[in-house]
């Protein structure tokens, strides 16, 4: 008996110390700061962030030099002045960010919402799934949507239609009102809602605001204007990229590439420019048009002559230009909506469309995307008084010889306030392939075609098979346009 026992003692000893063993070094090779999991208000901020990237990336400076709004001026940036020079991999990054870090963390966040009982944090994570990937559609066309699988388990999702990925968008956006709309769960958290602080119906609005962009895409005037007078209908809540003062971390994209990373690269010399420049011939102001502010605070001479781009901010010091380090940059706008409303009035009725451009020179009459407080640039000057029917009348000021009808000289006024406004913003590449340059914008000399679309990124054409083939040149017009 008293052997059993020191036998039984023994064992116990042994087990307790082997367990003793396997809890001490069981989490050795866990590595604590690297997270596995996250809820869905955690992985909500890191959508917001990877939205705001992927609608300020690389492939923005390029769009700007290939529409004449900017020039490349050193080494593989002089290329990019001939769109048909570039390569599918110069577009990998912005692919990726809006595929992996954007709508694939969106879907997963969308999953725990549901799983958490938080319809409001769903919808809000919604509208930026669909601003991600009503943005990708519109660069690209056919793009993989519906077979997406966030398990990982289907590597090689078909491409949809263009035309599909848009209803799909609008269906996205319809849900996430409905959810937005919702009184249940905690909502959506205030202390990682960068844009609305957690306040639903601005996410509302911000929806109706995507409606009416995507609308316009495609061309159904009728809903685009509808869901237009449902957007956003003051500055405060337009939708902005929004950025601090620390390299590598937070500073705008456009600053961060002039100053830090290539300063020599990129001009603002450009067609854009010089419609801004009160002292050029190409000039588009007039006796009710000033555009002395706009210019000082898009333009200046501090790295080229005679056309730099404005890095003035924070960073930099001086009063923040439109490319400042911690300048935000506009995504969708109340600007933008009274655009839409004036465009759309302007394709039925010029009188309409008179009154609603009117309305939207009110604003910029108020110092509205002139400078980042909206009141103005420093000192300089800005007017935009009323037009009159009879300046788009024949030899009008708006219609100088030869000239048009007054509806069609007013449609081109308002493209080309749309190329100016949009100006660092995938809207302006866009418009320039919807309306068939209505603008009337001069491209640079010489180059075969016009900038129509991205070429699909060399990452998917070596992953995908189902990748379009042939692949599209980005002369093509995508199929929508």
């Amino acid at each position: 008996m008293k052997n059993n026992i020191i036998k039984i003692a023994s064992l116990f000893l042994i087990f307790t110390t082997i367990l003793s063993c396997t809890s001490f070094v069981e989490d050795m090779n866990v590595d604590p700061d690297n997270l596995v999991d996250a809820d869905a208000r955690n992985i909500f901020q890191g959508v917001l962030l990877a939205d705001q990237f992927f609608q300020t990336s690389s492939n923005t400076r390029d769009m700007m030099i290939w529409l004449n709004q900017a020039n490349g001026e050193n080494r593989q940036y002089v290329a990019l002045n001939n769109w048909n020079a570039s390569t599918a991999s110069t577009f990998d990054d912005s692919w990726n960010n809006a595929y992996v870090n954007c709508i694939t963390q969106a879907k997963i966040a969308i999953s725990k919402a549901d799983q958490e009982l938080n319809p409001r944090l769903k919808g809000a994570t919604q509208v930026i799934e669909a601003h991600c990937i009503g943005t990708v559609t519109s660069l690209w066309g056919d793009v993989p949507y519906s077979e997406l699988d966030i398990t990982g388990k289907n590597l090689t999702p078909k491409y949809d239609a263009q035309a599909t990925v848009y209803n799909s968008v609008q269906l996205l956006l319809d849900n996430a009102i409905t959810n937005l709309q919702s009184t249940k769960g905690k909502g959506i958290p205030s202390d990682k809602d960068i844009y609305y602080a957690g306040n639903a119906s601005k996410w509302i609005t911000l929806a109706y605001s995507l409606k009416a962009k995507y609308y316009l895409h495609v061309k159904d005037y009728t809903k685009a204007r509808t869901n237009a007078l449902l957007g956003i209908n003051n500055a405060d809540d337009d939708l902005k990229a929004i950025f601090s003062n620390s390299y590598l971390q937070s500073f705008n994209p456009f600053y961060s590439f002039l100053v830090y990373d290539r300063d020599d690269y990129m001009s603002g010399d450009s067609y854009a420019a010089r419609l801004l420049d009160p002292s050029a011939p190409l000039y588009r102001g007039n006796a009710k048009t000033d555009e002395s502010a706009r210019y000082a605070f898009t333009y200046n001479e501090e790295y080229f002559s005679p056309y730099g781009l404005n890095i003035y901010g924070g960073d930099y010091g001086g009063t923040n230009g439109k490319f400042g380090s911690d300048s935000a940059m506009p995504m969708v706008t109340y600007g933008e909506m009274l655009l839409i409303i004036a465009e759309v009035d302007a394709r039925t009725s010029f009188a309409a469309g008179l009154t609603s451009y009117n309305n939207y020179r009110a604003l910029l009459n108020t110092g509205y995307s002139i400078g980042i407080d909206n009141a103005g640039y420093d000192s300089e000057t800005f007017n935009y008084s009323a037009y009159a029917a009879g300046d788009f009348a024949a030899g009008g000021i708006e219609n100088p010889s030869p000239s048009i009808t007054n509806q069609n000289a007013l449609l081109r006024e308002i493209f080309q306030e749309r190329y100016i406004y949009f100006m660092g913003n995938y809207e302006s590449y866009n418009d320039f392939g919807r309306s068939n340059n209505l603008a009337g914008i001069q491209l640079k000399a010489g180059i075969p075609g016009t900038p129509q679309r991205f070429l699909y990124p060399q990452v998917e054409i070596n992953a995908n098979p189902n990748t379009p083939n042939p692949i599209p040149t980005i002369v093509t017009k995508t199929p929508v346009h």
